[in-house]
């Protein structure tokens, strides 16, 4: 649950559940006073306890879903400074509808005040890059610490095969977001729900080729008179438990859906 990378990154895990069973571990991490990340607000006691034992002086959210926000409001209870992209404090300033899934799994936090978060976010030893990267979320965005080689990527990576794509998530700006976090200089990711993750701008690398080798594989099916079922079974398989557990809020049929649309 608790842990310290090599380079001196302090890391809190906590899982979700589902009937009693594990799902999708969510991360936050903690490097020279920033806190990147919160995790999910039925996390709250865990997290209660590793910020009285850990030194945090700012914090940033990668995004506003509740696996990664869902204790803002605890910081602000500290006195503690949050930052994220203007969309994100304007989402989190209130209460939300969120879907059954994400309720059951992660719980629903407490409203909480963000400050937008400015081009660069200074700590006593480390300077961050705050990188725009909508596509998962439209108020996503990535830490990066070029001196160290460091990159905080919320949900941006999660995966080198992409086989699910979420309800909201936007294909077209993803790949897109992933293009240009390629153009940076980076080598340690710290994937939000992965972890460390050493070779990270290879791996980051392969996600992106996977998607154009599936846009162009789901392309030739179409073209050859496939249906977006069958190109999913084809390509993807069928759909699997996290489709069922979920509801439907993550899809593998989605992606082909929106693959076929890219073009539109």
């Amino acid at each position: 649950m608790f842990g310290t990378h090599p380079e001196g990154v302090g890391e809190l895990c906590l899982w979700g559940t589902v009937a009693g069973r594990r799902v999708m571990p969510c991360r936050a991490f903690l490097i020279d006073g920033l806190l990147v990340d919160t995790c999910h607000p039925r996390g709250r006691a865990a997290f209660q306890d590793w910020l009285a034992s850990s030194r945090v002086s700012q914090a940033v959210l990668t995004h506003h879903h509740e696996d990664h926000a869902g204790n803002a409001s605890l910081l602000n209870a500290r006195g503690i400074v949050v930052r994220g992209h203007p969309s994100a404090a304007v989402l989190l300033a209130g209460r939300r509808h969120l879907p059954f899934f994400e309720r059951v799994v992660w719980g629903i936090p407490e409203p909480a005040a963000v400050h937008p978060a400015p081009p660069r976010i200074v700590t006593g030893r480390y300077a961050f890059r705050v990188v725009a990267t909508p596509g998962h979320t439209p108020d996503h965005i990535v830490l990066l610490e070029e001196k160290q080689g460091w990159l905080f990527s919320g949900d941006l990576f999660l995966a080198e095969r992409l086989l699910y794509l979420y309800r909201d998530e936007d294909l077209r700006q993803l790949l897109a977001s992933l293009e240009r976090v390629l153009g940076l200089d980076f080598e340690v990711l710290f994937c939000a729900h992965r972890g460390r993750v050493p070779d990270g701008h290879r791996v980051m690398a392969r996600k992106r080729d996977f998607l154009l080798d599936l846009i162009t594989k789901v392309d030739e099916l179409h073209r050859a008179g496939h249906g977006e079922k069958e190109i999913t079974r084809r390509l993807l398989g069928r759909e699997g438990a996290m489709t069922w557990v979920s509801r439907g809020l993550f899809s593998k049929r989605r992606l082909v859906h929106r693959i076929l649309r890219l073009d539109g």
